[in-house]
């Protein structure tokens, strides 16, 4: 089982929640719930926010530490990562700290790998294209972005992230107020 299996499990158990409750009051299947925190299964990031927010936390309190309130610096192989299957995507959290009132995430698309459906949620974002070429959706809106470019909107709109290229893609994004 990875650590994000037992993470999201803990914070089930903590809260006296049952699968089938939490199943019930989400309307994800009791069996998709339990293959993830068995780490059996992956979570697109719409539906990731969705269970996140059901249980009260950001993606950096899923896996904060209390070594981490001193910490200034995040190093590489410390970073806890989310992979999210079916959408080809991996998150990683650079900062998991709850004091923090952004979020730094590096997620990184394979091949061709898009969003499964829009996000909208509240805050801002600013993305900078580390490399690879994107189309970003913004509500009816389209924009191509390639290394180099940044974007900042308000996550209030419907938003949508896709890698127009034939190889990997990474952005780096930074939320705020933390809500993933």
């Amino acid at each position: 089982m990875d650590d994000f299996s037992v993470r999201i499990k803990r914070f089930r158990e903590e809260r006296s929640l049952s699968l089938r409750k939490v199943a019930e009051d989400t309307g994800f299947s009791l069996s998709f719930l339990s293959k993830l925190e068995n780490g059996r299964t992956s979570i697109t990031l719409k539906n990731l926010t969705r269970l996140l927010q059901y249980y009260g936390i950001t993606l950096p309190e899923l896996f904060q530490s209390s070594e981490n309130e001193k910490m200034k610096v995040f190093r590489r192989e410390h970073r806890q990562k989310v992979e999210s299957g079916q959408e080809n995507l991996t998150l990683e959290v650079l900062v998991p700290d709850l004091s923090r009132k952004m979020e730094p995430l590096l997620i990184s698309f394979e091949s061709r790998a898009r969003y499964d459906a829009p996000l909208r949620h509240m805050g801002e974002e600013c993305v900078f294209v580390i490399n690879g070429e994107f189309k970003l959706e913004l509500d009816n809106e389209v924009h191509l972005l390639r290394e180099g470019d940044m974007a900042y909107y308000s996550s209030k709109q419907n938003h949508s992230w896709e890698n127009l290229d034939d190889k990997a893609g990474t952005l780096l994004m930074v939320i705020t107020p933390p809500s993933v």
